[in-house]
């Protein structure tokens, strides 16, 4: 497994024991969502955490590393949404928990 396959999987876990939590595909990657809105999907060798503007923002500015998520590659930046490289393994669980809340307050 590749080392974003490996945070997935622990994110994934992180969330067994919750039935509103089920697995999917958004742009035909893996991702996780809650009560159908996804908040976390790997994309390639990185993760992307659906944690609002305001949040997404602040991180962008706090982090050279992390980049708003573009899964078309062609400048059209999904604003809420952060990717980040598997280096910021230490946020996955956090980011995870913040995304899913951030989902959840917003449906």
């Amino acid at each position: 497994m590749t080392p974003a396959e490996v945070l997935f999987a622990q994110a994934e876990s992180q969330f067994s024991e919750r039935a509103d939590v089920t697995r999917g595909k958004l742009f035909g990657h893996p991702c996780l969502s809650v009560q159908g809105k996804a908040f976390l999907v790997r994309f390639h060798d990185d993760l992307v955490f659906k944690l609002g503007r305001e949040r997404a923002s602040g991180l962008l500015e706090a982090h050279v590393e992390l980049r708003l998520f573009d899964p078309s590659g062609k400048g059209r930046a999904m604003r809420d949404w952060v990717q980040a490289p598997v280096s910021f393994s230490d946020e996955v669980s956090a980011w995870s928990e913040a995304s899913c809340a951030f989902v959840l307050a917003n449906l």
